[in-house]
């Protein structure tokens, strides 16, 4: 015996998706509301050029992973990283970073 399936009324499964979108939507935004107070150093020490295409998202074990928004700058930042690393530790007055990973 075969069962019909039933059609699927898009507006009706919408609905129940739009409460579970606003809780994500809201989830995201607090979490990029802790990445930039956890790293609000971040522009005093770049500047706010580079600070608007990279932006620290983790530190593990001295590593700091940077999301960069282009190739182009990504290149750019390899280039300066040992420089940036000195002037973050500098800022943090320890040697707490040891490498930056631009991803």
């Amino acid at each position: 015996m075969e069962r019909k399936k039933q059609p699927v009324d898009l507006a009706e499964r919408t609905k129940s998706t739009a409460p579970l979108k606003k809780e994500l939507d809201g989830l995201l935004k607090g979490i990029k509301r802790y990445q930039k107070q956890r790293y609000a150093f971040w522009e005093s020490v770049v500047g706010e050029k580079i600070a608007k295409v990279a932006m620290p998202i983790k530190n593990k074990k001295g590593v700091l992973f940077v999301k960069v928004e282009d190739a182009v700058w990504r290149f750019e930042l390899t280039k300066r990283k040992d420089e940036i690393i000195e002037k973050v530790n500098l800022h943090l007055k320890k040697n707490t970073i040891k490498d930056i990973v631009f991803i």
